[in-house]
């Protein structure tokens, strides 16, 4: 999704997939992985505001937004291609590797925003 001249975001969407209602509260922890598993870069970094913790029903999803640049935006180079995203709920010691194509950080800049009710990130 470009939101904006040279500005990439990508949703992150979360799911409940338990039989009780969980809650959300700040920030997903966010780092690149390539197809061995070795890491990209540094982790995303926080972006705005914490908003309000998010309830999630069985079933329930909520979403927080990835940001990068589009390429060439700036001088700064783009990292390699990820093929993996490793998520870290907020909270939790418990991380889930997410598979893309061809997620690219570039213009030095990786950044998350917080938690938020609903897929739209």
């Amino acid at each position: 999704m470009d939101m904006g001249a040279g500005n990439v975001y990508l949703p992150l969407v979360f799911t409940n997939k338990g039989s009780t209602t969980c809650t959300l509260t700040g920030y997903p922890g966010v780092s690149l992985r390539d197809s061995a598993g070795a890491g990209i870069g540094a982790p995303a970094t926080r972006r705005g505001p914490t908003r309000s913790t998010v309830s999630l029903p069985p079933g329930g999803r909520a979403s927080a937004a990835l940001h990068t640049l589009n390429e060439g935006t700036t001088d700064t180079p783009c990292r390699r291609t990820a093929e993996r995203i490793r998520v870290y709920p907020p909270d939790s010691f418990d991380a889930m590797n997410v598979s893309v194509r061809s997620f690219r950080v570039c213009g030095g800049v990786f950044e998350v925003e917080a938690m938020r009710s609903g897929t739209g990130g």
